[in-house]
């Protein structure tokens, strides 16, 4: 029976992926700590892996083979995301990403790696487009594109957990636990799931028991992909709240890091919005009572809210009406919030310093949300 107890995710702070960790470890010793660095950003520059390299040939034999099970409820789940895929992704950046600042411990190897706190926009497309590769139907299966993006997201996060104990500049504190743990890698994964649910609830979304059982089914297998202890992946919605719950007790805090990088991640999603002040408005209304708890908000240091957090509630409180008369009209679950469209548009069209997109969106889905490419 699922049952992670604190007892228990005390262990789970000590360990990270044991048998990936290992083969890193060698590698260092071998070809010494600056090829982390070479790597991660090959990594970082394409979706893809760079196959050639040695250490990724090694990881990608080290790695068990995972079989699938209740692909049927899986698929549910991703669907669930073909509806409402705007809406989770703006959720993504007012909710579940402060919601990863907010663990006092965990964020210190978010602050440590230098690319996500001087780049917030790139860590936000960058991790909007993990989920958009996990949830799109059939893709977590052998040889997928979500399958192939949670390998790479797994060693990206072995690259990282070695490169911040060896960082003699910024040493890592014991009582943190080891970085990128497993009880940290479970929070992250229920600010993505669970965390999720309750923001389209909140906007308004009708979803159901079944389908959000499903949903977190679907992220349970993500997490198998990333390595992430069976204990601590909930089968249910109920099990995963109680997880959150649980995680948030024991680790939501306010740290000087995190309340920085809330701040930047802030002022960089609010580019992303066409009114001044909507996205702390947003957060604001996300974070007031979290499935973490009701100090997440306190934790980060929110700036104040301004006009706009009317705005937001008056968005929220039509939604709810409109969807809750359109569940009688076929089709109409696939109607788009403007807001929410606005910003996977502006996500798409935004600019990397090379030109190119860093963001990209299956057709299939372009096409359901009301997405183009074009400027």
């Amino acid at each position: 029976m699922f049952n992670a107890n604190s007892e228990w995710l005390d262990r789970m702070r000590s360990v990270g992926d044991p048998g990936v960790d290992a083969l890193i470890a060698e590698h260092v010793a071998t070809r010494g700590p600056e090829s982390l660095e070479l790597l991660l950003r090959d990594l970082f520059r394409t979706q893809r892996m760079p196959e050639a390299d040695p250490l990724v040939r090694s990881y990608l034999e080290v790695l068990p083979r995972i079989e699938l099970v209740d692909r049927e409820v899986i698929a549910r789940g991703q669907d669930l995301f073909g509806l409402y895929g705007p809406e989770v992704l703006m959720i993504l950046g007012s909710y579940s990403l402060p919601l990863a600042y907010a663990a006092g411990h965990g964020v210190q190897v978010v602050y440590r790696s230098r690319r996500l706190k001087d780049e917030p926009i790139r860590r936000l497309c960058d991790t909007a487009q993990m989920v958009v590769n996990v949830m799109q139907p059939g893709e977590l299966e052998e040889g997928g594109v979500g399958w192939l993006a949670a390998r790479k997201v797994r060693l990206i996060h072995a690259l990282v957990r070695r490169r911040v104990q060896l960082d003699a500049a910024h040493p890592w504190r014991a009582e943190w636990g080891l970085p990128i743990n497993q009880e940290d890698q479970a929070g992250t994964l229920l600010s993505f799931s669970i965390a999720t649910l309750q923001g389209l609830r909140r906007m308004g979304a009708r979803v159901t028991s079944e389908e959000a059982d499903a949903y977190i089914t679907a992220w349970s297998a993500v997490g198998r992909l990333l390595g992430v202890d069976p204990s601590l992946l909930p089968p249910s919605e109920k099990e995963a709240a109680l997880l959150a719950l649980r995680i948030g007790a024991r680790q939501v805090r306010p740290t000087p890091e995190g309340r920085q990088l809330t701040a930047q991640l802030l002022n960089s999603v609010q580019t992303l919005f066409p009114v001044a002040g909507y996205a702390t408005s947003l957060t604001h209304f996300f974070l007031q009572d979290t499935v973490f708890g009701k100090n997440v908000a306190e934790a980060l240091d929110l700036p104040k809210a301004n006009w706009t957090r009317w705005f937001v509630m008056v968005r929220a409180a039509e939604k709810r009406t409109i969807l809750s008369l359109l569940d009688w009209v076929p089709g109409a679950r696939r109607r788009r919030s403007w807001v929410a469209r606005q910003f996977a548009q502006r996500m798409i069209l935004h600019k990397r310093p090379d030109g190119g997109s860093p963001f990209e969106v299956p057709p299939a889905f372009r096409g359901r949300w009301g997405l183009h490419m074009d400027r």
